[in-house]
């Protein structure tokens, strides 16, 4: 009697024609084995099946005997898993595109196309900055289960991540919201799913997997702060950016960002991991009201490499060349009413010193609606100050411009 298995990368196949001996899984094989792969493939006379990741953990290996009636009997078992591979991609596109968002900014003869996810069914969305960097705060959003444009107002904003949150005014109906996963649980090899709008086309979904989950900003630039990246193989192009890479359950595990040039690479695309970024995404997924989860601000790094460029721009504090730049604060925001004023330098976050929105992240900490204290440095008419602020998360509506 012939058996064929695969697990993982071993085959061990019976031929016919040579008689062996019935061949069993042994208990303890069968309980500890644990292929590395994102999925199990059983193979019976070309037949290919994948079993859900669940049964990997105990059926990790079957074996299917190649006479008709040992295999209509094994086909019969295996049943519930028939047709999952084909299924399962569908079922977490599926399950996510509804809290999938298409973005538009323009100014002048500017514009910009992008994604998101609604991550609150108050309105709030994680998206990437440079979709309105430099062009302007508001943005138009087109939600998919609304047939109309819905305008945008972005409430925060940290450019050097390339990460940024939207508010909306939600529909009457009820706002379908995007699970968030864990990006630390991903492995090189699982599968990899991009959400979002390419050459403005909505609904798009591209497959691949994670190439790599752990890649820095060192890797792929000349260095800077440090940032950390999700790299996959699917197909991202401009519009996907800000847009959600999924896991194949459906959870948001990473933000897609332009990183490299696209003319330059083929079969590598680039996102944010949402751990990195928990500090800035939470406040926004636990928000209850009467706590405002957003600061109301854009901001960007200072350190002595660009404090000159910026400067001709947005003249700073002439003794920061570290710390994070304010570049505009909201109206009506808990920003805007602790006294934070637009080119500010935060160099201290709750009695923690500030080099740069990393290092904010970390001090962030888990915030839970209490108040934080900031030390900003400021130069106004010639006069170089050093100022204590107090911010706190009231409820107000945002400013609309």
């Amino acid at each position: 009697m012939a058996r064929i298995a695969v697990a993982g990368t071993w085959l061990f196949h019976g031929y016919a024609s040579k008689p062996k001996p019935s061949v069993s899984t042994p208990a303890q094989l069968h309980k500890e084995f644990t292929p590395a792969l994102p999925a199990f493939f059983s193979l019976n006379r070309q037949r290919l099946e994948v079993l859900p990741p669940k049964s990997l953990q105990t059926s990790l290996i079957r074996c299917y005997d190649t006479n008709k009636a040992a295999s209509a009997k094994s086909e019969e078992n295996a049943t519930p898993n028939k047709g999952y591979f084909r299924s399962i991609i569908a079922e977490a596109a599926a399950g996510i595109t509804p809290a999938v968002v298409h973005l538009y900014a323009r100014q002048g003869q500017d514009e910009n196309f992008g994604s998101g996810a609604v991550i609150h069914e108050d309105g709030y969305i994680l998206t990437c900055s440079h979709i309105f960097f430099d062009k302007t705060n508001m943005v138009l959003v087109r939600l998919q289960e609304a047939d109309k444009v819905i305008k945008g107002q972005v409430v925060d904003a940290y450019v050097d991540l390339d990460i940024a949150i939207i508010k909306i005014d939600p529909p009457s109906s009820s706002l379908s919201t995007a699970k968030v996963g864990s990006s630390s649980k991903l492995r090189p090899g699982d599968w990899a799913i991009a959400m979002g709008s390419p050459l403005s086309l909505p609904n798009t979904v591209t497959l691949g997997i994670f190439s790599h989950v752990c890649r820095t900003s060192k890797d792929i630039s000349d260095g800077g702060m440090h940032v950390e990246y999700l790299q996959t193989d699917c197909a991202i192009n401009p519009g996907n950016s800000g847009g959600p890479l999924c896991n194949v359950d459906g959870e948001v595990v990473g933000v897609s960002v332009e990183t490299m040039d696209l003319q330059k690479a083929s079969g590598v695309s680039f996102a944010v991991p949402v751990d990195f970024i928990s500090a800035i995404i939470k406040p926004f997924q636990n928000f209850q009201s009467p706590q405002r989860p957003d600061f109301g601000w854009v901001v960007r790094n200072v350190s002595k490499k660009d404090s000159e460029g910026l400067e001709k721009h947005h003249p700073i504090s002439r003794y920061a060349d570290e710390g994070v730049f304010v570049q505009s604060v909201i109206e009506g925001s808990p920003a805007k009413c602790a006294g934070i004023q637009d080119r500010d330098v935060i160099v201290e976050f709750n009695g923690k010193r500030v080099r740069d929105i990393t290092e904010m992240m970390d001090a962030m900490g888990e915030r839970s609606g209490k108040p934080v204290e900031v030390l900003v440095k400021r130069t106004r008419d010639g006069r170089d100050a050093s100022v204590r602020l107090t911010i706190t998360f009231q409820e107000k509506p945002v400013a609309r411009l």
